[in-house]
């Protein structure tokens, strides 16, 4: 019976979040941002276990619906004209504190566009920055787009984002998930292109071996948001069917873990501890730092894959920022 009434408990805050708008359904006049400003919620042991199995659940179970048009948060401003040709997105502070900028690579395993979320989560860690620009690139993806068409992309925006003049050292280069995985591909491209490398390299949750690591099997079950029960994401990750279908698994820009990491910019990794790509994190990290890159690595006890962007109420998410604010001011 207690085990009932903390997962009854659970659905009620979900349920509630879900009124308040974390799931984007609501374009309110002077938009709040919800990974900006958080209606945090405390949960301990059980009852967040089920809090967290219950959110994904319904994401991945519930019907799909046309999303709504971006509502700019309170705040900020809306640019789509000047790097129109890239296809890239700049969001702007009405009060500017810094003079570093965030250009972020969305998630989404090659096989989806940025989305709402992303957009204000990205928006959240510039705030947390500071409030310097944002620039968002909606590049190609399966199934139209296919390797190497993504990394194409992100160099032609990083050359038009430093050609509008913004120096590469007031560069905070983030991704998520696949969004990691061409962050890192695009830091090694500079590296190896003679391109003026980005200050610092932020990746969440990075996808960094398209092939088979072993936690990709152990935590196929217990990560909740990228694992079985996302039937159609969990499939783009393992079968390969998908962008990387034409491509050699173990070329160093589809899988970086192989790469050369000599020469990377100091990097901060933030993931679960029960997601997939544990290994993936673990082993890109580890061949970091012996070939000299400053790297942070952090695996959140209980969390799975994404969990910043899928769970920005919990206050683990509060703690994100402040690792972001204290390793770039550390770095630049």
């Amino acid at each position: 019976m207690k085990k009932e009434g903390q997962k009854r408990v659970a659905a009620g805050f979900l349920a509630a979040l879900l009124f308040l708008g974390l799931g984007r359904g609501m374009a309110l006049a002077s938009y709040e941002n919800p990974y900006q400003y958080p209606k945090t919620i405390r949960l301990r042991g059980e009852e967040k276990a089920a809090y967290l199995d219950q959110k994904t659940w319904a994401m991945f179970t519930g019907k799909t619906r046309k999303p709504d048009a971006y509502t700019v948060p309170k705040g900020w401003q809306q640019d789509l004209e000047s790097l129109k040709s890239v296809r890239v997105e700049k969001y702007m502070p009405d009060k500017k504190k810094t003079k570093n900028v965030l250009f972020f690579l969305h998630g989404g395993g090659y096989i989806l566009g940025n989305s709402n979320s992303h957009r204000d989560w990205a928006i959240a860690q510039s705030h947390a920055l500071g409030n310097g620009d944002v620039y968002m690139l909606d590049y190609r993806y399966a199934p139209a787009g296919r390797y190497p068409a993504a990394l194409t992309d992100a160099v032609a925006a990083y050359r038009a984002i430093l050609a509008s003049g913004v120096p590469a050292e007031r560069i905070i280069l983030a991704g998520d998930s696949a969004g990691g995985n061409l962050a890192t591909v695009l830091a090694l491209y500079c590296r190896d292109h003679e391109l003026p490398k980005p200050a610092v390299l932020v990746l969440y949750s990075p996808w960094e071996d398209a092939g088979h690591l072993p936690t990709h099997d152990t935590n196929a079950v217990d990560d909740v948001v990228l694992g079985k029960r996302n039937v159609r994401m969990f499939a783009a990750v393992t079968q390969n069917e998908d962008y990387f279908r034409d491509a050699n698994l173990k070329d160093p820009y589809v899988s970086p873990v192989y790469a050369d990491l000599r020469g990377l910019p100091p990097t901060l990794i933030i993931g679960g501890a029960k997601e997939m790509f544990v290994d993936d994190m673990l082993l890109f990290a580890g061949h970091a730092r012996q070939a000299g890159v400053k790297v942070d690595l952090h695996l959140f006890p209980g969390m799975s894959h994404d969990w910043p962007l899928i769970f920005p109420e919990l206050p683990e998410a509060e703690k994100t920022y402040e690792l972001l604010d204290a390793f770039v001011g550390k770095h630049t």
